[in-house]
């Protein structure tokens, strides 16, 4: 019958070989040291940055980091990164077979972080095996991040100027046919202000009969009274209408104008607080815990198997 485990036998175990011990350790770390070096583990380095969301309309109850952050994480931003740097050779992974695609994706995410920050800042961190490569990407993902948050306001500026452009149109012609009729009256009747021709043709008209004056001045004001007798009241509504039309029309040429602005003005959409560096140090693998973590686990692993021989023992 095996003798119980306790702890006086695990520690004359230890005391007994410890050269056995300090051989695996040795071995272990030796191996950990060979095999986590730079030619069976190739040493990735990181540069990071850290941007402020501006110039972005919020769609609901998000906060613009949060869109920002829905923004650097869209799969056009992606493909453009991955298309631009030539990611498939840069990891060697053949995407004309599937599932090459998964593999590509997983490896982008393996590579590129991007989360909030506790001050609604965004982060983000890229790494890769070539330190300038790293610093390129970051640069590249901001850039395509403005492209697309300039893509996407465009796109919803564009439909308003559309439809800007269209009410402006439509008020125009209602002002053209209103002013053309006013300019056949104006032609036809000599009428070009109503309220004022009205006062001063009476007085006038009235002045010649009290005066005695030539039937010629007469007959002309005659006419014209009854101008404004026949087509007065049409003349002053459609002044009226024509004022209101124009007032529409510049309202809506407003507007348009406005509009236009807004498709063609060119913004950027973060304010980079900490600017993507190139950077000189690796930050994977960690050798030193590697190395660590390998000795103890062939030390403690050969503990296991000699207290597991002498209990058979």
């Amino acid at each position: 019958m095996p003798e119980p485990l306790s702890f006086q036998s695990f520690f004359l175990l230890l005391r007994d070989r410890w050269k056995t011990f300090v051989l695996v350790g040795g071995v272990a770390a030796l191996l950990a040291a060979v095999f986590s070096g730079p030619t069976f583990v190739k040493p990735r380095f990181r540069s990071s940055a850290i941007v402020y969301p501006v110039n972005l309309t919020s769609y609901s109850q998000e906060t613009r980091s949060d869109q920002l952050l829905q923004l650097l994480e869209s799969n056009s931003i992606r493909d453009s990164l991955i298309k631009l740097h030539h990611l498939p050779e840069h990891y060697e992974i053949d995407t004309t077979q599937a599932p090459g695609l998964f593999y590509l994706y997983n490896e982008f995410t393996d590579h590129v972080t991007i989360s909030k920050t506790r001050y609604e800042s965004v982060q983000i961190e890229i790494e890769d095996e070539d330190p300038r490569t790293a610093q390129r990407m970051v640069l590249d993902l901001l850039d395509q991040g403005d492209k697309l948050a300039r893509r996407l306001q465009r796109e919803k500026s564009e439909e308003v100027l559309n439809i800007a452009d269209q009410e402006m149109r439509l008020s125009k012609r209602k002002l053209d046919s209103v002013e053309v009729r006013l300019d056949t009256l104006r032609h036809q009747t000599g009428l070009l202000n109503y309220d004022a021709q009205t006062g001063e043709v009476t007085r006038g008209y009235m002045r010649m009969l009290a005066s005695g004056s030539g039937a010629a001045g007469r007959d002309e004001a005659k006419a014209l009274l009854k101008a404004l007798g026949d087509r007065g009241g049409e003349f002053r509504a459609l002044s009226d209408l024509a004022n209101a039309y124009r007032g529409i029309f510049i309202d809506r040429q407003n507007a348009y104008e406005k509009a236009l602005t807004d498709v063609r003005k060119d913004l950027t959409y973060t304010n980079v607080v900490v600017y993507p560096e190139m950077p000189d140090k690796k930050v994977y693998p960690i050798r030193w815990l590697i190395v660590v973590i390998a000795t103890a686990a062939a030390v403690f692993l050969a503990f296991v198997l000699l207290v597991i021989r002498e209990q058979r023992r």
